[in-house]
């Protein structure tokens, strides 16, 4: 039997490696989630990385809200947890995407908000820019116009 090149077992191991990467980064997609809760914490809303509700949990006293309140506030939350769930996911894809790769990803991110600015806020990293649109993001990875 013979011994392979130096190259080719550097080739392989880098390739191990790289599926060993590629595994865990699913792993960690699997199990993302972010949540946003409004700033009374009735309404709370969890996405996972690919922007698809999870949980809604809503307290019976936001039942008070009008009906286009509260869908308004789900919306919102949703926003804010798809957009902040979106950025984790992109951090999580950027060993394998590329410098080109990474800057379409980012360049499809909603810009980040400061949650200072809403009467709804919680506990997502971010906050959906349409906050007057009830329609939700069409993908996570770029919000609809």
């Amino acid at each position: 039997m013979t011994e392979q090149p130096q190259w080719l077992a550097d080739l392989q191991r880098r390739g191990e490696e790289m599926v060993r990467q590629s595994r865990q980064a699913q792993e960690e997609l699997a199990e993302l989630a972010e949540t946003a809760a409004s700033a009374d914490r009735m309404v709370t809303v969890t996405v996972g990385a690919n922007g698809a509700l999870r949980q809604l949990t809503i307290d019976d006293r936001a039942m008070r809200r009008s009906g286009a309140e509260l869908a308004a506030t789900i919306t919102q939350l949703a926003g804010r947890a798809q957009a902040a769930a979106a950025r984790r996911a992109v951090r999580v894809v950027e060993p394998f995407a590329g410098e080109e790769g990474m800057e379409f990803l980012r360049s499809q991110l909603p810009p980040e908000d400061d949650e200072d600015g809403g009467a709804e806020q919680g506990s997502a990293r971010g906050r959906d820019r349409r906050d007057d649109d009830d329609d939700p993001p069409q993908s996570f990875l770029r919000p609809a116009h």
